[in-house]
């Protein structure tokens, strides 16, 4: 009994550490800041709006087809992407669309966090809302992105496109071996969207894919029964792939078109 006391209280001993690294190092799990190397055309507009004005830290990102009519698509990343890699894939709308960096990401200063993320999201969609006046705003999220997207939708947003969404992050670790571990006392950076599901606007297009291993489809289908209004387009492809898909891209623009199409 002495002898299974004492492996008892070594795996407990591990147990508590294994949590506090998780708790402590979780940040660099959830993000991947990264900067591309691709050469950006004359034609792509660069932004930068100042998202802490006491320490000086600018978001900085950019604007394609930026004189096309129609509504205006604000653009968050996944958690692993520079906004700039996205050009010449969301160049294809044929809408006008802004790409956002977060704090670390690309060009824009500062360390990324939900908090942060959030925050500068709100942000990025005022200045929108005053470079494109009078013109529908659509919230588009890939992933972690995804995420963002909801959580910054108000009763003004026109519509949303979601790619690969999730209830919250507790959810997707839950369904990984981190169950084992309190992750929902653990997790700092929930981006739980439970709560915003139910306020999203009319016109919502949901694509994902039955062969995700990053966000698994069950998780996204759980998302669905939140906002029976949206489209929905499924596909088999890898998580990274499925923006990439011209078939997805054509359904993106026709969903817009079908939707927006006498918006100046």
């Amino acid at each position: 009994m002495r002898f299974l006391k004492r492996i008892g209280k070594i795996f407990g001993s591990v147990y508590v550490v294994i949590c506090a690294v998780l708790w402590g190092i979780q940040g660099s799990f959830i993000f991947h800041p990264v900067s591309s190397n691709h050469v950006v055309r004359n034609s792509i507009v660069e932004y930068e709006v100042v998202v802490d004005e006491s320490r000086d830290i600018k978001s900085r990102g950019y604007i394609v087809n930026q004189t096309e009519p129609g509504p205006v698509v604000l653009f968050f990343t996944g958690n692993a992407s520079d906004a700039v890699s996205y050009i010449q894939l969301l160049d294809r709308l044929d809408v006008s669309v802004v790409l956002s960096n977060y704090r670390g990401y690309g060009k824009s200063d500062g360390r990324p966090s939900e908090k942060t993320l959030l925050a500068d999201a709100q942000i990025t969609l005022k200045m929108v809302r005053e470079r494109f006046p009078d013109r529908p705003v659509v919230l588009m999220g890939s992933s972690m992105g995804s995420a963002v997207a909801i959580r910054t939708t108000d009763s003004d947003v026109a519509g949303v496109i979601l790619i690969s969404p999730f209830r919250s992050m507790v959810h997707i670790a839950n369904r990984s071996v981190l169950r084992i571990f309190p992750v929902r006392f653990l997790m700092r950076h929930k981006f739980d969207t439970r709560a915003s599901l139910e306020s999203l606007p009319d016109q919502v297009l949901v694509m994902y894919s039955r062969t995700d291993r990053i966000i698994p489809p069950k998780e996204t289908e759980r998302v669905l029964e939140k906002i029976p209004q949206a489209e929905v387009v499924i596909d088999r492809v890898h998580h990274n792939a499925i923006l990439g898909r011209s078939q997805n891209l054509h359904s993106i623009r026709e969903w817009l078109a079908e939707n927006f199409q006498d918006s100046d």
